[in-house]
């Protein structure tokens, strides 16, 4: 069994960092639970081992042979979420998202580069083929997490798209045909008469999800700078026979 899975790309170490990392999600349940965690969280540990076995089932369906480098930084991205989100990382620093985003956008150019050729049955396309297909996936992808964070918030009452506080907007809304209002030097926001103490206006997640797609466009656009230069002599995927 084990020889059948090296045969198609998928060697001992890889199938070990997928099992612990699988498992490790799981195990995310017991400090949910003990902690009075909510629906929202139980959601993301399951979602999140499911998650994990993306780079297998790529590996598996498509018959590619990742790099290890290339597996081992795609799976341990596949945790990144459950750990923003169940245990904080999104609040105890400024950078995970960020971190997470960026990373997303140079992982999934690379898958949508290679999809590129196991939809063009094997035959290798133009590198410029390749490398406009990656970047439209990876930003497919990030349009794709976009919408599944909206309908969280819609549905479950989270805050996926998280608000921003900002001192300034423009507005179409009490202007004068078409024209628009600016807003300036705002220090606080009113909601039936009660200040929410945030020392601006509130953005209810335009900033914040604009931000994440533009991250994950650098993530892609990284990519394609890395495959114009290195041309296919450090493939991080490559493709087995059939």
């Amino acid at each position: 069994m084990l020889l059948k899975l090296k045969e198609r790309g998928l060697g001992t170490p890889k199938l070990v960092i997928t099992v612990l990392l699988f498992l490790s999600a799981l195990l995310s349940l017991i400090p949910v639970v003990t902690g009075e965690g909510d629906a929202f969280s139980y959601i993301y540990c399951f979602i999140t081992a499911l998650f994990v076995l993306l780079p297998p089932v790529l590996t598996l369906l498509l018959r590619w042979e990742m790099h290890f480098g290339f597996y081992l930084v795609f799976s341990l991205y596949t945790m990144g979420p459950l750990l923003g989100a169940v245990y904080k990382l999104y609040y105890v620093t400024s950078w995970w998202d960020i971190l997470l985003h960026a990373l997303a956008g140079f992982l999934f150019a690379v898958v949508g580069a290679h999809l590129a050729t196991a939809l063009n049955k094997g035959r290798e396309p133009s590198y410029a083929l390749a490398i406009v297909f990656g970047l439209l996936v990876s930003l497919g992808v990030a349009a794709l997490w976009e919408f599944f964070e909206y309908g969280a918030d819609i549905v479950l009452g989270s805050d996926m798209q998280t608000d921003t506080v900002i001192h300034s907007f423009v507005t179409k809304l009490g202007g004068v045909n078409g024209g628009v209002v600016r807003y300036e030097g705002i220090a606080d926001t009113l909601v039936n008469g009660q200040s929410l103490g945030q020392g601006g206006y509130i953005d209810i997640g335009l900033i914040d999800t604009m931000s994440d797609m533009l991250y994950e466009a650098i993530g892609a656009i990284g990519y394609a700078v890395y495959a114009l230069f290195d041309r296919g002599r450090h493939p991080l995927i490559k493709h087995l026979k059939r």
